[in-house]
C-alpha cells in the first residue's frame, strides 16, 4: 500500500492502478502469488466482514429467501451470518477457487457448513443459478464500470424471475466535505482501478446491467 500510494500521481495522470506500475502486475494476480500476504489480508477482511455482516443481517429481512448466493463472498462471513440468523435458509458461497478453498473453516466454526455449498468460479464468466437472492458485498467497488456491469449482468442472468439483488457498498455523498469513503475511493483507484460510487452512479450501473 505504501509504495502504491507513492505513485498516486501515476493513477491521476494515466488512469491506471499505480499498483500495476509499481509491481508489474495487477493486485489480485500478485496476491494469489504471495500466500503469506494474502493470508494476512484475508484475516483482516474477514474480521471486518464479520462486523459488517452483523449490521447487514440486523438491517434486512431475509426471511423470504430459501437460497442466497454470496457472490465474491470471500471466507463466507456474510453468508454465515445470514444462515445463523435464518435456520431454514440455505446458502451458496461463490468465489475464486483459491479463496473458496479456505472458507470451510469459518463455516464450520459458525456451525452452518452443512447448509452452505462452496462453488468456485469466475464471476466475469457466470455465477451459480437459481438463487432467490444474490449478495454482493464490497465487490462492485473493486472494478470499473464495464467490469462491474459484467458481474451484475451475470447475476441478472442467473437469478430467478422474482429474485433480488442485494448490494452492500459505501455511498459517496454529494458535497465536498471530508469523508472516509472519499479516501477509500482513492485507495481503490491506486490499488485495483476500482471506485466508490454515488447513488446515481449505482442506479445507472444497475440499469445498464438489466435491473
Amino acid at each position: 500500500n505504501w509504495r502504491t500510494w507513492g505513485e498516486l500521481l501515476y493513477s491521476v495522470r494515466i488512469g491506471r492502478p499505480a499498483f500495476e506500475h509499481v509491481f508489474g502486475t495487477g493486485y489480485f494476480d500478485w496476491a494469489f502469488q504471495h500466500a503469506e500476504a494474502t493470508a494476512i489480508f484475508s484475516a483482516s477482511a474477514t474480521a471486518f466482514a464479520r462486523l459488517e455482516s452483523m449490521a447487514v443481517v440486523a438491517s434486512y429481512d431475509f426471511s423470504g429467501f430459501r437460497t442466497i448466493v454470496d457472490v465474491g463472498g470471500g471466507q463466507g462471513a456474510l453468508v454465515a451470518a445470514g444462515l445463523k440468523a435464518y435456520p431454514r435458509m440455505r446458502g451458496v458461497l461463490f468465489d475464486h477457487p483459491q479463496v473458496v478453498a479456505g472458507a470451510r473453516h469459518l463455516l464450520e466454526e459458525e456451525k452452518v457448513a452443512t447448509r452452505c455449498d462452496l462453488v468456485a468460479g469466475d464471476f466475469f464468466e457466470s455465477v451459480p443459478e437459481g438463487g432467490d437472492a444474490y449478495l454482493l458485498k464490497s465487490v462492485i467497488h473493486d472494478w470499473d464500470d464495464e467490469r462491474a456491469a459484467t458481474i451484475l449482468r451475470n447475476c441478472h442472468c442467473a437469478m430467478k424471475e422474482q429474485g433480488k439483488l442485494l448490494v452492500v457498498e459505501r455511498l459517496l455523498l454529494p458535497g465536498n466535505e471530508p469523508s472516509y469513503v472519499k479516501l477509500l475511493d482513492l485507495q481503490m483507484m491506486v490499488l485495483v482501478g476500482g471506485r466508490e460510487r454515488t447513488e446515481a452512479e449505482f442506479r445507472a450501473l444497475f440499469q445498464v446491467a438489466g435491473f
